[in-house]
């Protein structure tokens, strides 16, 4: 993944608000000790977890042809070591606490920088052991509890050829730390090797400075009063329905692929002119035209995006390393048919209003939104946006030195199939602009979900929409299916990226466990945070009163006869009088009078409720109680409550691989967050 996820800065600009900034004057982080992470350094830690340890940071190799200063190199790398805590920090769990610890200088694993040599091998062979380094690079995981989790590796091919290797995973440094640090390895290379003192500026303070007064300055009052705003915002969101190529799995993993892809030159500077006409930024044509794009494919009125920003507020960090970078959420409202300027107008507005409180890390925004864990997908989870607009780190060892890039997958380019890469979208877009000339551009799309040719699609509608756009700006949201033969936006029994049969799932419900009629619809439901969330729902009529464990077992039944996706998300009770005069209407094809009530509104069909009964429940219910001070209810009581983080989670099944042997991944956890998913999980993991 490399550092396009979470490092790019760019986007739509800096906040306006002055209270919330770091000022290096005040105490000074201790060293001699392990330090609580920031917010964006847990973050990457839990993203970590997440894809069951694949941080697998994308390293930046290059070629250097000519007469290397190797000696000067190394001691620029060890200088950059010694001046940045960042690039000697490790992350060890401690007591179930992710903390960090930064080494000491001559204990840090990160440098001095080593020097593999390869020029006593045979051509042949040396071509084979750089191809087996590359590799080994790329596919082995970072022990970043163990060590600093910087990589980097200086190969010598030929007497005047080298392979430099340097690979900064994210819970190190953001793009635009890795930009500092490049100019300053730079400085003190060519320094080094004129013999003149190093005049790289000295950091006014540290990563793990920020890191403490980020943790005084969100006390609970601030970070309440600021997620009462983003509720505010973010009120009445659900998901979107994308035209995907398969219903969306169990589990919050996503395994994405990149397809890269570019507008041409002519095209580009139309948008650039477009956007100095409409006294907007080109981010703000570019994310206007991707939200009429997901808009005009999902059918969706309003949906929200995540962008990265550089968060990077105040003088004091500007020069500082690390992972201050953090994601932005942004509204889009398509109500009304608008015109594209009207469209670029709204976005420009919902940007000023967006930075005014994007100052809680985004971590803290998506548990105050769902802290029951009960979105999936999340709608600040789904869309992604980007425009990177940092100019590329540049390599400038003076004299006769070539720099070129290699291309880390190999030399012969990338597979047809894209690039993987670990994301945290389902749909994420990244435009590159560097002021003149054609902007590259990727799609990044769940391939869980979607093949690669899908992404393409995207990608070609993506430009037909902007070429549309910059032809006539006053050209309306529906005028887009016409003008471009976009596809069809899903039906209203559509439900994770599939058409459903409603009547054969009412039909396979129908007479089992004393349901006399069912009606099956795509409803709205409310969750406490306010968000609405679409979900596949089942109003029920049921004779006689439910037994225990009723929509447990109905749902095992319908998987066993229904193809994936089909299966209901909530089971509810309802009259059978009501749902006879509703499945009447849509007979006829009229509108329902009485439309059935969204399902909080109604009586749910009971879950499995026992309490741990067996050996192995107990034991899991004991480990449960360790970390939430109880034990849960019933096998079926979900982990997630009020107050209960990711990082709770995480120690939970820490706690359980130690005791059991087993390691649950955390995005199975995710996906059914109960100790009877964890039961079922160990017994499968035994199995095999």
């Amino acid at each position: 993944m490399g550092f396009r996820r979470a490092q790019r800065a760019g986007g739509p600009g800096a906040g306006r608000r002055e209270s919330a900034r770091f000022r290096p004057d005040g105490p000074s982080a201790p060293r001699d000790r392990p330090l609580p992470l920031s917010a964006g350094q847990l973050f990457e830690w839990v993203f970590d977890k997440l894809v069951d340890g694949d941080l697998s940071h994308q390293p930046t190799i290059v070629r250097l042809r000519g007469p290397l200063n190797t000696a000067a190199l190394r001691m620029a790398y060890a200088r950059l070591v010694r001046r940045h805590e960042c690039l000697r920090t490790r992350f060890p769990v401690i007591d179930g606490e992710p903390v960090q610890v930064i080494e000491d200088i001559g204990k840090a694993a990160g440098g001095p920088l080593s020097l593999i040599d390869l020029r006593h091998l045979p051509e042949a062979l040396r071509a084979r052991e750089i191809a087996r380094i590359r590799e080994e690079t790329l596919s082995t995981p970072v022990p970043f509890d163990k060590r600093p989790p910087v990589r980097v590796a200086l190969i010598r091919a030929a007497p005047e050829e080298h392979l430099f290797l340097v690979g900064i995973p994210h819970i190190t440094a953001d793009l635009w730390s890795a930009t500092l640090l490049n100019d300053e390895l730079m400085a003190h290379y060519r320094a080094g090797a004129e013999g003149t003192p190093s005049r790289a500026p000295t950091p006014v303070a540290q990563y793990a400075d920020f890191a403490q007064w980020q943790r005084a300055w969100w006390n609970r009052d601030r970070t309440e009063r600021e997620a009462g705003r983003w509720r505010a915002r973010l009120d009445g969101l659900s998901a979107v329905e994308l035209p995907l190529d398969r219903p969306r799995p169990a589990g919050r993993r996503r395994d994405c692929f990149l397809i890269g892809d570019t507008f041409d030159a002519e095209l580009s500077d139309r948008l650039r002119a477009l956007a100095r006409t409409a006294d907007v930024t080109l981010y703000v044509v570019l994310l206007a035209a991707f939200h009429w794009l997901v808009g005009r494919m999902s059918g969706a009125g309003r949906l929200v995006t995540t962008s990265l920003v550089a968060a990077r507020h105040g003088s004091a960090v500007q020069g500082m390393t690390g992972p201050f970078s953090d994601y932005l959420a942004l509204v889009g409202d398509l109500s009304g048919d608008p015109d594209f300027l009207e469209s670029l107008r709204r976005v420009r507005d919902e940007c000023l209003t967006a930075h005014d409180h994007q100052r809680l890390p985004f971590s803290q925004v998506l548990e105050v939104m769902d802290p029951g864990r009960e979105l999936h997908p999340h709608p600040l989870e789904q869309l992604g946006f980007n425009l990177h607009n940092i100019p590329p780190a540049v390599m400038d060892f003076s004299g006769d030195v070539v720099v070129s890039a290699v291309n880390p997958e190999g030399d012969d380019g990338e597979s047809g199939d894209g690039e993987y890469v670990p994301w945290t979208a389902d749909l994420t877009f990244d435009v590159y602009d560097y002021g003149t000339g054609h902007m590259p551009f990727d799609v990044i799309l769940d391939r869980r979900l979607a093949d690669p040719a899908t992404a393409r699609e995207w990608a070609g509608h993506y430009r037909s929409v902007l070429r549309a756009v910059v032809a006539d700006p006053g050209v309306r949201l529906s005028a887009l299916g016409t003008l471009l033969s976009l596809p069809r936006p899903p039906s209203a029994t559509s439900f994770g990226g599939r058409e459903i049969d409603v009547r054969r799932v009412e039909r396979e419900l129908a007479g089992h466990d004393g349901i006399t009629a069912a009606l099956v619809a795509v409803a709205p439901r409310r969750l406490a945070t306010g968000l609405r969330v679409r979900e596949l729902v089942a109003y029920c009529a049921v004779e006689g009163t439910p037994r225990p464990n009723a929509a447990h077992d109905i749902r095992g039944r319908l998987r066993e006869r229904l193809p994936d996706g089909w299966v209901p998300t909530v089971f509810v009770e309802r009259p059978p009088e009501e749902i006879r005069k509703a499945l009447a209407a849509r007979a006829a094809g009229g509108e329902r009078a009485e439309p059935l009530p969204p399902p909080e509104d109604c009586v749910p069909l009971p879950e499995e409720g026992r309490p741990p009964s067996d050996p192995s429940e107990r034991r899991l219910a004991a480990l449960w109680a360790e970390i939430l001070g109880a034990p849960p209810k019933s096998v079926t009581e979900p982990f997630f409550r009020v107050g209960v983080t990711d990082k709770d989670a995480l120690r939970f099944l820490a706690r359980v691989a130690e005791d059991f042997g087993v390691t649950v991944p955390f995005a199975d956890f995710l996906s059914a967050p109960n100790l009877r998913m964890v039961k079922d999980n160990l017994a499968e993991k035994r199995r095999v």
